[in-house]
């Protein structure tokens, strides 16, 4: 399991798998890892979690058959880029994901870090970066996808592979293959930058052109979803006319909101 390139400190040379029964957390996992001396491309797979955990300290429940990985890494990169290594591994998941379906178009990337099944969530990514004890910088993308099955009564609804008719696929294929995809992606992010994933993340992007309100600690917002910018922040035409940036939050229909 390995892909071999030259001359480029960047890429991500290899990676090796690190398989558990049974964790509290890959993404917390792959934290251990690299404050003892783990190295960059380490995937650690569980087949179930005990305390999964999204974004905002969310729960992230984690039952047996659905897909639960980490992918530990040392970027090359400044750190407010970081960030874009949630859409590097949606557009990595959407890829491994679209020849399972019958119509893949049903695929979307919700912002700014979800994998929907028409108007359901299918999956979810969480980023983490930190320091170890050397004070080298690290980075974890975790990943998770509702293979099997999915938690009911979500704020906002739930699927999975299974219900969508997608049978005889296990989370180890679906990991194999992301982890397949994911490295073409990284690596081409590290030579290219930005640009081409921003593209590809925006061809299978939910709810552009639509009106949402987007979630914010200061309020709410609403506006027209008009894609993302250089740094993967959500642009909201506002009713005034103006563009807005959404750096973090969740966004949502407005009749979802408003219901």
């Amino acid at each position: 399991m390995a892909r071999k390139h030259k001359n480029n400190s960047n890429l991500l040379n290899d990676y090796h798998l690190l398989s558990f029964d049974a964790l509290d957390s890959t993404n917390e996992e792959a934290k251990r890892l690299a404050r003892n001396g783990g190295s960059n491309g380490a995937v650690i797979w569980a087949k179930r979690q005990t305390e999964g955990k999204g974004r905002m300290g969310r729960a992230w429940v984690s039952s047996e058959g659905n897909l639960f990985v980490s992918v530990l890494l040392q970027p090359e990169k400044p750190l407010p880029e970081l960030c874009q290594l949630s859409f590097v591994a949606a557009v990595a998941a959407i890829e491994a994901l679209e020849a399972l379906l019958s119509d893949p178009t049903h695929l979307k990337c919700k912002w700014p870090n979800d994998i929907l099944l028409g108007d359901r969530k299918l999956g979810g990514i969480l980023l983490e970066s930190f320091r170890d004890g050397n004070e080298k910088s690290w980075v974890v993308v975790g990943l998770g996808i509702n293979v099997d099955s999915f938690p009911p009564r979500t704020e906002f609804p739930a699927t999975c592979l299974k219900d969508a008719g997608v049978e005889l696929v296990s989370a180890k294929i679906i990991l194999s293959r992301f982890i397949h995809h994911f490295i073409e992606r990284y690596n081409e992010w590290n030579i290219k930058g930005f640009a081409p994933v921003r593209k590809r993340w925006t061809q299978s992007a939910w709810g552009m052109e639509q009106r949402l309100c987007a979630r914010l600690p200061e309020g709410n917002i609403e506006g027209i979803a008009q894609g993302i910018d250089a740094d993967g922040s959500l642009l909201l035409k506002l009713d005034n006319g103006k563009r807005q940036q959404v750096h973090a939050g969740d966004v949502f229909p407005v009749e979802a909101v408003g219901a």
